[in-house]
């Protein structure tokens, strides 16, 4: 309305010929409003006004002057709140706006500008305060406030990257626009998703990360609703949509076939590398479904010896076969069930003709890690591990509110733009822990010097430099 005024609790005023109402009460029949002067104290000017704004009636003098002056000042800084809540404008673009019109005697009776700033920011600092937690994805808002990510003081960007709209399987990607560029160039992918820190709502928050500048970075993070290859194909299709081309030579991931399937229908030419760490995960898993985490705790030798399964990966692919039947006549009997295990899960039980081995679920050149050790390459997906951590500690609790988690993703980014820019600038990234580069030294010479083992003494070598 031409005459509204906001006051500081953003309640309406009433202004009339030079002359600002505050509102007292309704009339009996709530079709008229009464105001009385915002003068409060020293003015008993009344006046009542019909449900359209127009003045009916006036009640006794104003005890003080009219002021145009002083009305179009409070429109203004009315008008500024407004724009400093619907938009995401720099502080003095939003001032700029709203003072463009202002008449010569108003600019003399503005506040200072740095008073007018401090409106703008308090007004914004108001609106962040969380709204209420959606109930359901079909009817999710997202507010701009919640869509923007502030790269310096007063400059915003989206945040929210892409939305696939309404629905039950709906799906949020949030991310900075110029990573999808590092995405786009860079060769070597790594995909994970946890579980722990989804926000209600969601099932799960999947993170794609990529290298630049020998450093790995966390490109976007999806919230998904589930773990159908369906979601995964529509995360990377909308993905796909924002920055086309994408050809990564690899993507190191999860043993989950939903996202894997989703990853070969996606980016077919990418060699999907499983995750060493997640299949001694797995493996861990197996041991304490067989009842048989105590022995390897309190046993060393039982230790060693269930670590000789984790290490099959490291031997090559072509003497997979041999290296399983020496070692399934080494291992205790409490061990031949972990043992088949793994057979039928990564490599696939031999025919019973012995003319080669039915499929397993997951090929060995999809986990296998001698060539991965030659050449350097990274064995596991830990970086997507670290950066859920991160995630994890700036949140401080499990299934965060959806709000929570934004404003989390935003304090994390703001680091990672940090540490983007210092290997830019040259900085050599972190060093892994002596121990751990100890490790992978032992590891390496072990690997190339295969030959020179029997396939028992090379599983107990590897087994000795890793714990499960």
């Amino acid at each position: 309305m031409e005459n509204e005024i906001l006051s500081q609790r953003s309640q309406a005023k009433f202004c009339s010929e030079g002359f600002v109402y505050v509102f007292d009460r309704m009339s009996s029949d709530g079709n008229v409003k009464f105001w009385r002067c915002q003068e409060r104290g020293r003015c008993k000017a009344r006046l009542h006004s019909g449900e359209d704004g127009v003045v009916l009636k006036t009640i006794n003098q104003h005890s003080h002057e009219a002021s145009a002056a002083k009305v179009e000042v409070q429109k203004i800084i009315t008008r500024i709140k407004r724009r400093a809540a619907d938009t995401i404008e720099p502080t003095i673009q939003v001032m700029n706006e709203c003072t463009l019109d202002a008449s010569q005697a108003a600019q003399g009776a503005l506040p200072r500008s740095q008073a007018l700033k401090k409106t703008v920011r308090r007004k914004r600092l108001e609106i962040r305060a969380a709204p209420p937690n959606p109930t359901n994805l079909e009817q999710l808002v997202i507010p701009e406030v919640y869509s923007a990510y502030e790269v310096r003081p007063g400059f915003f960007e989206n945040f929210l990257l892409a939305d696939s709209g309404p629905g039950l399987n709906r799906i949020l990607i949030f991310g900075r626009r110029q990573n999808l560029d590092v995405l786009h160039h860079s060769r070597e992918w790594f995909a994970d998703g946890t579980f722990k820190i989804a926000p209600l709502l969601f099932s799960q928050i999947y993170t794609v990360l990529a290298t630049a500048h020998q450093g790995v970075h966390p490109i976007f993070y999806a919230l998904l609703p589930n773990k159908q290859e369906v979601t995964y194909r529509r995360m990377f299709e909308l993905v796909i949509e924002l920055q086309p081309e994408l050809n990564p030579e690899s993507i190191a991931c999860d043993f989950e076939n939903a996202a894997i399937s989703a990853m070969k229908h996606c980016f077919p030419r990418a060699e999907i590398r499983g995750c060493f760490f997640h299949l001694v995960q797995n493996m861990h898993k197996k041991l304490s479904h067989l009842g048989l985490m105590q022995r390897y705790r309190i046993e060393a030798d039982f230790a060693l010896a269930a670590k000789m399964v984790t290490a099959l990966p490291f031997v090559p692919h072509q003497h997979l076969d041999e290296a399983i039947d020496m070692l399934g006549n080494e291992l205790p009997p409490e061990l031949q069930p972990l043992l088949e295990w793994f057979e039928d899960t990564y490599v696939g039980r031999l025919n019973r003709r012995g003319n080669g081995r039915r499929p397993g679920m997951f090929p060995p050149q999809m986990w296998n890690m001698y060539e991965r050790v030659l050449h350097d390459q990274n064995r596991t997906n830990n970086h997507a591990e670290a950066a859920h951590r991160r995630l994890q500690v700036e949140l401080g609790v499990e299934h965060p509110t959806l709000w929570k988690l934004i404003e989390s993703l935003r304090k994390v980014q703001k680091g990672r733009d940090l540490y983007y820019e210092q290997l830019v600038a040259g900085h050599a990234p972190p060093l892994k822990l002596r121990k751990y580069r100890d490790a992978d030294s032992r590891i390496l010479r072990i690997v190339r010097n295969y030959n020179t083992y029997n396939n028992i003494e090379f599983l107990r070598a590897i087994a000795h430099n890793y714990g499960i």
